[in-house]
């Protein structure tokens, strides 16, 4: 699926905000499931692991160069999610667990 600039803007401006919490979180996979659900993003509760399992690979996927593109593309591909949704849930899983690729979601 082929994101539109627009919307790779917009969920990169979602997701922008979500890295400027705080850095040092005591319960980063807590925070990040907080952050989430905030945003109306919802799951199954027997699903809550592979929701932190996805929020972790967002940071192997920095690690191997991924795209902020692909990482919407790559959500929205397996989900529900709107563009926004997914830019989202990648700002929320990269302040909690990788906020040293916050330039890719900026």
């Amino acid at each position: 699926m082929k994101i539109t600039t627009a919307f790779a803007a917009t969920a990169a401006f979602a997701a922008l905000g979500l890295i400027s919490a705080p850095a040092a979180l005591a319960d980063p996979e807590g925070d990040f499931l907080s952050v989430v659900g905030n945003g109306g993003i919802t799951w199954p509760s027997d699903k809550t692991q592979q929701v932190i399992d996805t929020g972790r690979a967002v940071c192997q996927d920095w690690d191997n160069g991924a795209s902020f593109e692909q990482e919407v593309s790559d959500l929205t591909s397996v989900t529900d999610w709107s563009d926004y949704q997914a830019g989202y849930f990648i700002g929320a899983a990269t302040g909690a667990f990788c906020p040293e690729y916050e330039a890719k979601v900026s």
